[in-house]
């Protein structure tokens, strides 16, 4: 299950040996800290054993189920002309999850649902890694298609057995997702979408049938909904659809929060889109205690009764922290003066005789530099909060080139929705106080859920969404953030944290 494709970037293989631990090396040192590695803890895909060893391991299943977001909001609209009867699938593919739906098209009813962690993420944590991976030879590419379907093909197995309907029997399947998992799914070769000018291999919708993608069980007729440039892709276009985002007046954002950041804005019916690459950091990549929503990840973090209160998933002892957990600590460490606004963790004895005595007492120096200590092994590090700025700046640069391009100030903007498992599941105040979204938006900030499965579900059932997902797809204009000439100044100028309580 590591996301790194054995480069050493994730610390899930670490195992601990008891005897015979091979010497570190600088990948062990930088994932683990000189601590756990004079301990004996060693990433295990980095691990030469050369001499008779004894290995401590936790069990796979330890580490527990993935939180995964299953459901989303939808704008109320008028039921439309029917596109079939019978049963059907959407799916909506993201780089980290899955979420296979099970739809009764006869009475435009959700059956069922099933989620699961996307297998290709041992090869690669983002979409980059993946289309290097992909583009390394026809075995690789077939691969990282064989392992998606498979999965797939498995879910919708396993809920049509659960809901007492044969697989046989599903005749449509509709799938959403950004360009790059629709050219793996479809077996095509996405590296085009690695190189400037980032150009996918298709971008119109088309079908194709389940066995000539692989499937074993389904047999159906599978539709890639459209997709509209770049790295912007049918998992956006399925989103604006269910929002009805066209069929409004006014100026809204819609901003999906994940490794590949998809950020639209749509004014009176038109739209205009870009992507950020926010990489992995808000799903718990690149963090040095960051681990997805499972079981013993912190979500939330706060000061209550002059204590640091964390929220953990299960319940139980802390683990890791996942992306809203990170967001909220970097927020409270803000506030609280153990991290300025340039992102410079204090050190204990410089903290401000005002802060509070819990983040006093967490703080930590080392040869490895300055840490916080949320919890036994559950640190933040001063790296860490480097990799946050990295990521809220590439979105906060996203949203500043729209507005700029339309000509808006951030005030003009009546409603932000965030989409997808880390948009919904993070704080408001968090992302403003990191100056991810501007402060103008206080109070208009929604979070929408998995809208991507909802508008593939709608595209699935009904005529008019369906066009309404081919003329987003064709009319929707597009912004290649890194082939601006300002872009990196723009980026630059974002990496920095507003003063707590100011303006951004």
């Amino acid at each position: 299950d590591a996301d790194c494709a054995g480069r050493g970037t994730s610390t899930v293989c670490a195992v601990r040996f008891l005897e015979g631990a091979p010497a570190p090396g600088p990948v062990d040192v930088e994932a683990l800290g000189a601590a756990r590695v004079a301990d004996g803890w060693r990433l295990a895909c980095q691990a030469y054993v050369t001499t008779r060893c004894t290995v401590s391991l936790a069990s796979a299943t330890d580490r527990g189920a993935m939180s995964l977001l299953t459901h989303g909001d939808a704008a109320p609209t008028a039921h439309g002309r029917r596109r079939g009867t019978g049963w059907g699938a959407a799916i909506d593919v993201g780089t980290t999850t899955v979420v296979c739906y099970l739809v009764d098209r006869s009475m435009a009813r959700q059956a069922g649902v099933a989620a699961f962690a996307n297998p290709q993420r041992r090869f690669g944590d983002d979409v980059i890694a993946r289309i290097t991976y992909a583009h390394e030879g026809p075995e690789q590419l077939r691969r990282l298609q064989s392992v998606l379907v498979d999965a797939i093909d498995a879910g919708l197995a396993q809920l049509c057995d659960e809901r007492g309907v044969r697989v046989d029997d599903l005749r449509a399947i509709t799938v959403a997702g950004n360009p790059t998992m629709l050219h793996l799914l479809a077996g095509v070769d996405p590296w085009q979408l690695g190189v400037a000018p980032f150009e996918p291999a298709f971008r119109d919708t088309f079908s194709a049938s389940s066995a000539s993608l692989g499937f074993a069980r389904c047999r159906a007729d599978v539709e890639f909904l459209p997709l509209v440039a770049g790295h912007l892709g049918a998992d956006a276009v399925a989103g604006i659809v269910a929002l009805g985002l066209t069929r409004r007046s006014g100026v809204s954002l819609f901003i999906d929060l994940g490794t590949n950041g998809e950020i639209a804005l749509v004014r009176d019916g038109d739209a205009v889109g870009c992507t950020c690459a926010a990489g992995p950091a808000f799903e718990g990549g690149r963090i040095s205690s960051g681990m997805p929503a499972l079981t013993g990840a912190i979500r939330r973090i706060e000061i209550d009764g002059g204590a640091l209160a964390l929220d953990v998933i299960g319940g139980g002892e802390a683990r890791g922290l996942c992306g809203s957990g990170l967001t909220d600590a970097v927020a409270l460490l803000l506030d609280a003066g153990a991290v300025s606004a340039s992102g410079r963790m204090a050190t204990p004895g410089a903290l401000a005789d005002a802060a509070p005595a819990c983040v006093r007492d967490a703080l930590r120096c080392g040869d490895a530099g300055a840490r916080v200590e949320l919890a036994p092994g559950v640190a933040l590090t001063a790296r860490d909060v480097r990799e946050v700025q990295l990521a809220k700046a590439a979105v906060r640069t996203g949203i500043d080139v729209l507005l700029g391009d339309a000509r808006l100030a951030p005030e003009q903007v009546d409603d932000a929705y965030l989409a997808g498992a880390f948009g919904s599941s993070i704080r408001a105040e968090s992302l403003l106080a990191l100056g991810m979204l501007p402060a103008v938006l206080r109070g208009r900030i929604h979070p929408v859920g998995n809208v991507a499965g909802v508008g593939a579900q709608l595209a699935l059932e009904y005529e008019e969404r369906i066009d309404e997902a081919r003329q987003l797809g064709r009319t929707m204009r597009h912004i290649e953030l890194m082939l601006r000439p300002d872009f990196e100044e723009r980026f630059a100028a974002n990496i920095a944290f507003p003063a707590p309580g100011g303006a951004s």
